[in-house]
């Protein structure tokens, strides 16, 4: 996972929201015997719109949920179509403390030919009422206060956890931090730091990989292609990224035919940051958009992965007794 966090880091080109809204995680419970699992991911994707649709941002680990239990009510038969009500009940919560924020029922309906295609219309109808917009709005407060209150903590955890180099653990303490709590600057700071550590770290350790191998057989071959394709790994901002670039340029020139795939690579990265800077530098509202654009996906960089971070912890469910 070390390696994939890099990876998720510079590949994470999708916008954020203007603002970084209080993030629930969408949790489906089923009191229905045979609900399919296909059926739980369209409910899920619907509590992810509903989520959205209260003005918040749905993301995998928070410990603050919106979670919602599905029972059957009665199925009726007109004609050759099958009509299928079902009972959602909302709840907004903090999983780890077994707090509810408060909760809600709504009743969903839907038609099909076939018992299975009733059920999948019914749960493609779910959606907020009222009550759980003044819930939602409730529950921010709540948690605002809860970051505003915690925040301290939870970035001093971090930078414990960064100086052991558990850079997935440490991203999941601070990227739940909203923006509108008192501490999200610092986080943010905290997270860019912990992100260039980490690049860093694993930009010498490709460069150390690339130096064993060339240092063990300087000629050309396949070791160098491999040395090649480590050294092509490297991003153009890392601390290390000038002796990368010198030893490559060294193993190209012992090579009658160079790696000219793997450089370009680079070298195309690094025109492309130069391109960047190029135009960054035109006006000071570009200037300013561009880092909005490098920060903003750096922070959706950094809540993915600790999204991943979160599904690898043994799952906390304590909200079944909200409902």
């Amino acid at each position: 996972m070390k390696k994939n966090i890099l990876i998720v880091i510079l590949t994470a080109l999708a916008c954020m929201p203007m603002h970084a809204q209080i993030m629930l995680s969408p949790c489906v419970e089923s009191a229905i015997d045979g609900l399919t699992s296909n059926n739980i991911q369209i409910a899920e994707n619907k509590l992810r719109n509903v989520i959205s649709s209260l003005g918040q941002q749905s993301a995998d680990g928070s410990r603050f949920v919106l979670a919602c239990r599905i029972s059957a009510l009665d199925r009726e038969v007109t004609g050759t179509k099958l009509i299928q009500h079902l009972d959602v009940t909302y709840a907004v919560g903090d999983e780890l403390t077994n707090t509810c924020y408060g909760s809600t029922s709504v009743e969903v309906t839907g038609i099909g030919n076939s018992e299975g295609q009733a059920m999948t219309s019914a749960l493609k109808n779910l959606r907020a009422n009222d009550e759980l917009k003044k819930i939602v709005s409730v529950a921010t407060e709540r948690i605002k206060e809860y970051y505003d209150k915690n925040g301290p903590t939870i970035i001093k955890k971090a930078k414990t956890l960064m100086a052991k180099q558990s850079w997935e653990e440490a991203l999941y303490e601070l990227a739940y931090i909203p923006e509108e709590s008192a501490c999200y600057s610092e986080a943010l700071d905290m997270m860019e730091t912990i992100y260039k550590a980490h690049l860093n770290q694993d930009a010498e350790q490709l460069l150390s990989q690339a130096q064993a191998l060339w240092s063990a057989d300087p000629n050309p071959g396949e070791t160098a292609k491999e040395a090649l394709a480590l050294l092509g790994q490297i991003n153009t901002s890392a601390a290390c990224y000038s002796q990368a670039k010198a030893l490559m340029r060294k193993i190209e020139n012992r090579n009658e035919k160079p790696q000219v795939v793997v450089v370009q690579h680079v070298q195309n990265t690094q025109s492309q940051a130069n391109t960047s800077n190029v135009q960054a530098q035109n006006t000071k509202s570009s200037r300013t958009k561009a880092v909005q654009s490098a920060q903003k996906a750096r922070v959706k960089a950094c809540r993915d992965v600790a999204a991943a971070y979160a599904q690898s912890k043994p799952k906390v469910r304590n909200h079944s007794s909200w409902m």
